[in-house]
């Protein structure tokens, strides 16, 4: 019998915490020991995720060690400064606290709050690796902090290290959201370009952001595997459902300034005058953290108010409940220069769904390019408001001549369990 090897996983997010950063690990612990790895997760103890979904402990095999680990981290009053109960503060409607909090945040800590766990964590992990006869490290940012705890690990220990990147790092939009200063962006590119070039690997979660770190440095070892979609959470799921008569369109996630669709809720309000029926069949389904200036825009049209349907949060199971119904469902990129360096998760669960996607974005995506190939309508842009109005009017047709069914091509590619196999594949070549 082959004995397995094993993989030290230091990840922030780990269930019960919530939202699209935990899954990407949460599915490759749960498939690893398919391909003899056994996995080993580090995570912190109490961490400051604020969303939970207990339903996503099933996920994590009852095999797999998990160690929580105690964190400081000084995050509580930078997080309330911009949110309070699900509700994001739009930018005009920060005090001036509010902006000074956010740009401590974005100066004060480099690369950001969880910097304080690096050092104590470094500290119990050497010890660890040594006497548990680990085979290999994968950090997985952000928080950026934690390849610095992979870094260090390398240096003391010289255990094989794959640095995945869940977003970029320097060239990351968030930076400029956080008022970060030349000087300490500077700072992290430097921190950047340790952590690659100390890497074993560098694992990027979109063909975009492994072209960009290749073009940084030629001698960076990158590798590319994309975010995916569980076929086991959609076991109950019926993508032939029939349309309950309603015309459901749906975004479940952050819906922020920077993501605001205004060019679809003018486009929404034309329709309802327009097209006979609409307006009463129309319901917009929102789920998440949503911007303040989004919600006043809705919330101040006296035909999208009537349709407006918000739930602060939805468990993943629940998630899947509402493709199902959904006539349209909406995929919204950042309004940034580097939005295309990013692949929504959830995009992969659209497939999955075989759902009408209205996809917000740039047609040199990898969004569109994915889009395109699976059989569906590319993406728009924000301010084509004729071409999203044309779109949603085909969703509505479809939706009202009784099917919501839209048949994708090749989705079985984007299964987690198939790239698991990529995942076990890269960590056989670093410690064979």
């Amino acid at each position: 019998m082959v004995m397995s090897k094993k993989v030290l996983v230091i990840t922030y997010y780990w269930p019960p915490s919530a939202g699209g950063g935990v899954q990407r690990w949460l599915k490759f612990v749960k498939y690893l020991p398919d391909y003899g790895w056994e996995p080993v997760v580090f995570t912190p103890e109490d961490p400051d995720f604020g969303i939970q979904d207990e339903s996503l402990e099933l996920d994590v095999p009852h095999t797999t060690e998990v160690i929580r680990f105690p964190i400081w981290e000084p995050t509580q009053k930078l997080k309330s400064a911009k949110t309070k109960q699900g509700v994001v503060a739009s930018d005009q409607q920060l005090t001036t606290l509010g902006k000074l909090m956010i740009w401590l945040r974005g100066n004060l800590i480099v690369p950001d709050p969880k910097r304080f766990w690096v050092k104590p964590s470094v500290g119990f992990l050497q010890s660890y690796i040594e006497q548990n006869q680990i085979d290999a490290v994968v950090t997985t940012g952000p928080p950026h902090s934690l390849h610095l705890i992979g870094l260090e690990l390398k240096k003391k220990t010289g255990i094989k290290w794959i640095a995945d990147f869940r977003d970029p790092w320097s060239d990351w939009d968030i930076l400029d959201e956080l008022k970060t200063s030349a000087v300490v962006k500077k700072l992290h590119r430097r921190l950047e370009r340790q952590v690659m070039r100390m890497a074993d690997r560098v694992l990027a979660c979109t063909p975009a952001m492994a072209d960009l770190f290749r073009a940084k440095n030629n001698q960076y070892r990158v590798e590319m595997i994309t975010n995916g979609v569980d076929g086991r959470d959609f076991l109950n799921y019926q993508s032939d459902a029939s349309s309950s008569g309603k015309f459901i369109i749906s975004h479940m996630g952050l819906l922020n300034d920077m993501r605001n669709p205004r060019e679809l809720w003018v486009a929404l309000t034309q329709l309802c005058a327009e097209e006979q029926g609409f307006a009463e069949d129309l319901q917009i389904f929102l789920s998440g953290m949503i911007s303040d200036g989004v919600l006043q825009q809705l919330e101040s049209s006296s035909e999208l108010s009537k349709c407006l349907c918000y739930e602060e949060y939805l468990s993943h199971d629940q998630v899947v409940e509402q493709y199902e119904r959904s006539g349209l469902l909406l995929l919204l990129m950042n309004q940034s220069d580097n939005a295309d360096l990013l692949i929504p998760g959830k995009l992969f669960e659209y497939l999955y769904a075989e759902r009408d996607v209205l996809a917000f974005g740039t047609e040199q995506s990898d969004v569109h390019q994915i889009l395109t190939d699976s059989g569906l309508e590319g993406v728009v842009n924000y301010s084509n408001q004729e071409q999203i109005k044309t779109r949603v009017k085909t969703a509505y047709q479809r939706c009202k001549s009784g099917r919501l069914h839209v048949p994708v091509s090749n989705k079985t590619q984007w299964e987690r369990r198939n790239l698991t196999q990529g995942l076990a594949s890269i960590l056989d070549q670093i410690t064979d």
